[in-house]
């Protein structure tokens, strides 16, 4: 269920202001998250968690020396996914039940017509997007760097 579809139950539950976008912001990031994070872990080839049992790997070891570096292209895809879809619900939140935020702002611009404010609003919006996604890129280059190296 896409987040945004949360927005009425969430004004239900937690009234207008911060609260309900925060609960959307934590559906919106947490699912896309959660499912890569289970994806990864079921991908890992099996040889690896035998070869590790073989050679008198305990759980622990396995879980940190196996299961989690060949998950974590996996999950930080996921984090990717997560943080533009979370990026996404605060703008919608802010339009919808927050009396505050560059949404907000681009709403109330809007109603008083002022077209160069709305526009410069969504250019600002695409900026930080831009911004947050560079920096998972190189997050995501950084910590796998060594996976590049098995790609060829």
């Amino acid at each position: 269920i896409p987040p945004i579809a949360y927005i009425p139950l969430a004004i239900l539950w937690f009234g207008l202001g911060n609260p309900p976008a925060v609960f959307l912001i934590v559906i919106g990031a947490f699912f896309p998250v959660l499912v890569n994070t289970i994806a990864g872990v079921r991908n890992v080839d099996g040889i690896y968690i035998r070869a590790a049992r073989n050679l008198g790997a305990s759980q622990l070891t396995i879980f940190r020396r196996v299961i989690l570096p060949a998950a974590t292209p996996y999950i930080l895809s996921g984090m990717r996914i997560g943080i533009g879809t979370a990026f996404i619900v605060v703008i919608v939140s802010e339009m919808i039940a927050v009396n505050n935020g560059l949404g907000f702002r681009i709403l109330e611009a809007r109603e008083y017509f002022w077209t160069d404010k709305v526009i410069a609003g969504m250019f600002t919006i695409g900026l930080i997007g831009l911004g947050i996604d560079t920096l998972m890129t190189q997050l995501n280059n950084h910590l796998l760097r060594w996976h590049r190296g098995l790609e060829h």
